[in-house]
């Protein structure tokens, strides 16, 4: 082949390739004009706190986004957007979407086979234990074509923004203990202290849990466990020491009522003795009658097999359980005692406030002059059992005044936190960008590239045929 002939088949070459080329391109915009996809803003969510890469918010819950699209934050994010009213949030919500980024190669992490029998060490992570930190957010312009860039960006921007305000609310730690359920003046003292007192044990348990989860947070030189410290103080002595002088004083505000009361938890703890009773003698006749370390031996035609039994195992949980319902009689037997004891100072109490009763008198004989408490003595009993009761009832709010002292730090302590769980840092995201089609775009780019790259690629191999039938017949020409 003569220099000329290459420079003709190397014009023709390029020439095909141009022409390709440009049809390709031409092909690409009739096809991005005809269909140019949606107009659409999005945004970036990252979530770096602890526990995010395993699906947990910071207060140990699983969290999940689908409640972005919500009718509480649309209707947030249009308010935001000074767009409430004009659009509903049924509309948007159709056009909002969220995904997570996963891993390239996750694709082939869900369809690889894995074997049970596969005891390697150093095993993939698997799909189902992969959870995303990443989310891609889209909102389309699908409910209003002719909103403009701005307000589509503000919209977006909203929503994100009341999303992670909800994040924040629903996924922190939070503290309710509100006496909206218990309201204290209804109650007697008795049920008023065991009110308090599962109040305070019930916030010191959280503490404790809060303490084992973050043991090194500190809070103005202070940690969880303080908090706990603290209430527990009140509880073991505050709380004991007016329970204590509840019982012997024999305080209540309807004596009736509490005879009646404890009348009732006297037949219900007998009820449960009974049982438990009953219970300790079938669990003696049983270990008296059992046989410890037994040997089974099987038999085949080719064998004999020895089988241990677990007779020894099952023998001590036998006496383990034993101890447990010997211990719940004698704690059972205790309450019971505890309340009869109440009862007799009750009566007593009432007895000494009202005089006790005259002796019967013998018949035929004088009566005696009957020898009661004179209206000066019952005056003076009512007044300083009054006394008591008021005394009594202002320890208990000076008790739960210093509980929800210890309470209102342990509230600002969670509050600081949450700060430092859930911030802009740790459930950030992105600005808002905006996406139209153009033919000036990377969309169509990309677009072009995939149409007229397999047209050119058809023309260069024409070519590149021609050329080689060119040179043999050259060859034969020779």
């Amino acid at each position: 082949m003569n220099t000329v002939k290459k420079t003709h088949w190397l014009l023709t070459t390029i020439l095909v390739l141009v022409v390709c080329a440009a049809a390709g391109v031409a092909l690409s915009a009739v096809r991005f004009l005809r269909d140019p996809g949606p107009t659409y803003a999005s945004a970036t969510m990252v979530l770096t706190f602890d526990g995010a890469a395993e699906g947990v918010a910071p207060n140990g819950v699983a969290f999940d986004l689908r409640d972005l699209d919500c009718d509480e934050v649309l209707s947030q994010g249009l308010k935001a957007a000074g767009l409430e009213g004009i659009y509903a949030p049924g509309q948007i919500r159709s056009c909002l979407t969220v995904r997570g980024v996963y891993p390239d190669a996750m694709a082939e992490k869900v369809m690889r086979y894995e074997s049970l029998l596969d005891f390697d060490s150093s095993r993939e992570l698997t799909v189902g234990d992969y959870h995303p930190t990443t989310f891609n957010i889209t909102l389309t312009d699908g409910f209003d074509s002719s909103i403009s860039q701005s307000q589509l960006k503000a919209l977006l921007g909203g929503i994100t923004e009341a999303y992670r305000a909800r994040f924040a609310r629903t996924y922190a730690y939070g503290l309710s203990v509100d006496d909206t359920v218990f309201d204290l003046e209804e109650y007697d003292y008795p049920q008023q202290l065991e009110i308090i007192e599962g109040r305070l044990s019930a916030v010191s348990s959280y503490a404790d849990a809060l303490y084992a989860k973050a043991p090194a947070f500190r809070y103005q030189g202070v940690g969880f466990n303080d908090i706990s410290v603290r209430l527990n103080m009140l509880i073991d002595n505050s709380l004991t020491r007016l329970s204590a002088d509840l019982t012997i004083n024999a305080l209540t505000r309807d004596t009736e009522r509490m005879l009646t009361q404890y009348q009732y938890k006297i037949l219900d703890l007998g009820i449960q003795r009974e049982k438990q009773t009953q219970e300790l003698g079938s669990l003696d006749k049983l270990i008296a009658s059992y046989e410890k370390n037994e040997i089974i031996y099987v038999s085949t035609a080719d064998s004999l097999t020895k089988i241990d039994g677990n007779s020894s195992q099952t023998y001590d949980a036998l006496v383990s359980r034993r101890k447990d319902v010997a211990d719940g009689i004698t704690r059972l037997s205790s309450s019971i005692a505890n309340y009869e004891l109440r009862i007799s100072d009750l009566l007593q109490s009432t007895a000494g406030l009202h005089g006790e009763a005259a002796e019967a008198v013998p018949e035929g004989a004088e009566p005696p002059a009957v020898i009661g408490p004179t209206s000066e003595g019952v005056a003076e009993a009512e007044q300083h059992l009054s006394a008591q009761r008021a005394a009594l009832e202002e320890s208990i709010r000076a008790l739960v005044g210093d509980g929800d002292a210890v309470i209102g730090d342990f509230r600002r302590m969670l509050e600081s936190y949450n700060d430092q769980q859930i911030n802009e840092l740790t459930v950030s995201v992105t600005e808002p960008a905006y996406h139209a089609p153009a033919l000036v775009s990377g969309a169509f780019a990309v677009q072009a590239v995939k149409t007229a790259g397999p047209i050119a690629a058809v023309g260069f191999m024409v070519c590149m045929a021609l050329i080689a039938i060119s040179r043999k017949r050259e060859e034969k020409d020779i």
